[in-house]
């Protein structure tokens, strides 16, 4: 496993890429998740921003997170996350579209409450097979420590 002691500001991680998504994928996730028109057919998407079927942007960040958990060749010792910031839908996901993640450790700490655990700051980039940014945010992960101080 991937523990805090073996993340350094600076360390990218490169995951994917994804199977091409589907227009069934997006629809069966849109349908049970994020039901607008443009999400659901190329009618619905066809005299909207979208133009052609579209995935939700919630869409999007769930499979960036199964990247994010599956993509490397060690799991990592995740204890959870607090939460992220400034997330940005930059350009939308198209029938197609594969995607890769970018993970860059950005900051680190040992928790002050916690010493089993780290806290590992992440800018994490999600692009299309075109290297096109289509979604962004930042995050804070809670690493398992192998030595507790």
């Amino acid at each position: 496993m991937i523990h805090y002691e073996d993340m350094q500001p600076g360390d990218v991680a490169d995951l994917g890429p994804t199977e091409a998504i589907t227009a069934e994928a997006i629809v069966a996730f849109a349908e049970r998740y994020d039901p607008q028109p443009f999400h659901l057919s190329d009618a619905g998407a066809a005299d909207t921003y979208f133009e052609t079927l579209a995935a939700s942007g919630w869409h999007t960040a769930a499979l960036t997170m199964k990247l994010l958990m599956t993509g490397r060749d060690e799991p990592l010792a995740s204890l959870g996350s607090p939460g992220f910031d400034d997330l940005r839908w930059h350009s939308p996901v198209h029938v197609g579209d594969r995607l890769s993640v970018r993970c860059t450790v950005t900051d680190k700490r040992v928790s002050k409450s916690r010493p089993e655990m780290g806290l590992v700051h992440f800018a994490v980039e999600t692009r299309n097979q075109d290297d096109i940014t289509v979604m962004s945010y930042r995050t804070v992960s809670m690493l398992a420590r192998r030595e507790a101080g």
